[in-house]
């Protein structure tokens, strides 16, 4: 597939992970962007993204986000957030972003990072690495999954204020 520049960029700064997700980032941009050439590009890229299956779709994602390189300095925080995922090597987690709005609702007491083991799982498929902001209560749920053999915790942070509070700093994300 044919991709011009701007349309990689789009690519590389991409933060869902499915399809679904990918092309309501680039519909927000058509529907919110005041750069007609942005707008264009966006739309470009939701048509040639749209005939893609889901694997597909996130296989390009994947590929652009570790071997694309910006022509320029990062300017944008999307910019720089992809550039530094990048240069990190690190995975892309499912589940929460780390700076999704979940992570500053008042509510969420805990962040945690952790392998789904099981098809019994209540959230994610058997093999995905996640993110999850929970209150109390989900949290108390998930230990229960954990000690049913369906997840296993690799990191956890408290969060107050939107603030992460790691218990150890020495666990891979």
């Amino acid at each position: 597939m044919e991709l011009n520049e701007m349309e990689k960029k789009m690519l590389f700064q991409a933060e869902g992970d499915c399809q679904a997700k990918v092309l309501n980032e680039l519909y927000m941009t058509v529907r919110y962007s005041n750069n007609s050439e942005l707008r264009e590009a966006a739309e470009s890229l939701m048509a040639k993204v749209r005939v893609l299956s889901d694997r597909e779709c996130m296989d390009l994602v994947r590929d652009i986000q570790k071997n694309y390189r910006l022509p320029h300095p990062p300017r944008t925080i999307g910019e720089r957030i992809a550039e530094a995922r990048q240069q990190s090597g690190a995975e892309k987690l499912k589940g929460h972003d780390i700076m999704g709005l979940e992570r500053f609702d008042p509510e969420v007491k805990h962040m945690i990072v952790f392998d789904v083991l099981s098809y019994d799982s209540p959230v994610g498929d058997k093999g995905d690495k996640m993110r999850l902001f929970l209150t109390e209560a989900g949290y108390q749920k998930f230990l229960e999954s954990q000690e049913r053999g369906e997840v296993k915790l690799k990191n956890h942070a408290k969060v107050s204020g939107g603030h992460l509070h790691y218990d150890r700093r020495d666990r891979a994300l």
